[in-house]
């Protein structure tokens, strides 16, 4: 029941972020404004993803754990009315198409089999027929979701997106962020709680450090990109995070608390630094009329770096713990650093993002 429910959960939130994106682009027309707007929105979305393990450290000490699903309705019912309060209702679009269900069938089946694979993995071994079986299952879904969008009238991902070499960059960029810092974010909980033997609420306050610059890093970075375009933030976010993520090298049996704090402070400040400058570097590439379908494509590249994270990062300590964080926190850095090649290749620095802009 739980699994299914956060089934209908991740529906919700899939049809959610996107439209958030293109209701930003929509009522910010002016493109300083609006990198503004996105370092707001990724400042909230960050303060969101970050208070989860505190306030979940709280919520079941003090209630139980059933309580961390329950706080969610009166957020949601809020959020509800103020939608409905707030949100213009957007013009309907001329001519409507359906939901190209076959593709999203074969991505939703490609995705999952990936993260199946790298999450058994660790148990299995990677030879394992059965994980070979999950890869062979992506590798065909994968095939099968590029040949159903090829021949759709309508491709819920359209193919000449990734034509814009800022747009395809900034999604790769997407994937390598989420899969280092939410990985992060997958391992460190566990290093306390069975390391250190940690309580599920001190657990959710250790983690303060990684989760508490988010608000500064969020903001700084939108204000950034509407004076330089993304390329200088993203560059300098993604190198900060990688310091951080390789800051957890130190990390043992022994190693005292304070000495993770910086790590903490810096993968969490670099990810938030990045994030609106990657944001408003995917929604400027793509035409107003493709901005849902920019903002769907980006947010999917995030979830997937998550997934990754979570599912390669702990297959990676199934031989132990304390060595298998060290080969993901190397790992990650080094996707951190792949990125801020990326950004600083193909990103639009303060010149190209005043024509891109335009």
């Amino acid at each position: 029941m739980l699994v299914l429910a956060r089934l209908v959960q991740g529906v919700g939130a899939a049809l959610l972020v996107p439209a958030s994106l293109a209701l930003l682009r929509a009522a910010r027309p002016d493109p300083a404004s609006r990198a503004r707007a996105f370092g707001v929105w990724g400042m909230v979305a960050g303060l969101g993803a970050g208070a989860g393990p505190v306030l979940g450290g709280v919520l079941v000490t003090a209630l139980g754990w059933r309580s961390v699903f329950f706080v969610n309705l009166p957020v949601g019912l809020a959020a509800l009315l103020l939608t409905l309060r707030c949100i213009p209702r957007s013009p309907a679009a001329s001519a409507r198409t359906g939901l190209d269900l076959r593709a999203q069938t074969a991505a939703a089946v490609s995705v999952a089999a990936l993260a199946t694979g790298c999450i058994e993995a660790g148990a299995l071994g990677w030879a394992h027929p059965a994980v070979l079986g999950a890869f062979a299952v992506t590798v065909l879904g994968s095939a099968a979701f590029l040949l159903l969008e090829r021949r759709s009238a309508a491709p819920m991902l359209p193919p000449n997106l990734f034509r814009n070499r800022a747009f395809a960059a900034s999604a790769v960029i997407g994937v390598l962020l989420n899969t280092g810092f939410y990985g992060l974010l997958f391992l460190a909980p566990l290093y306390f709680q069975q390391v250190h033997h940690y309580s599920a609420l001190r657990t959710g306050f250790a983690l303060l450090p990684a989760v508490g610059p988010v608000a500064a890093g969020s903001a700084l970075g939108g204000r950034l990109t509407a004076r330089t375009g993304p390329r200088p933030p993203m560059v300098a976010g993604l190198a900060i995070g990688a310091a951080g993520l390789a800051g957890w090298l130190c990390a043992g049996p022994d190693t005292p608390y304070p000495a993770l704090v910086a790590p903490m402070a810096a993968a969490g400040f670099g990810t938030a630094l990045t994030m609106p400058a990657s944001t408003a570097a995917v929604m400027e590439a793509a035409p107003g009329e493709r901005s849902g379908a920019a903002a769907a494509v980006f947010n999917a590249a995030r979830q997937l770096g998550s997934v990754l994270g979570v599912a390669v990062f702990g297959t990676l300590t199934a031989a132990g713990l304390v060595p298998g964080l060290h080969t993901a926190v190397l790992a990650g850095a080094a996707g951190f650093l792949a990125a801020a090649g990326l950004a600083a290749r193909y990103v639009p620095g303060a010149v190209g993002a005043r024509a891109a802009l335009r």
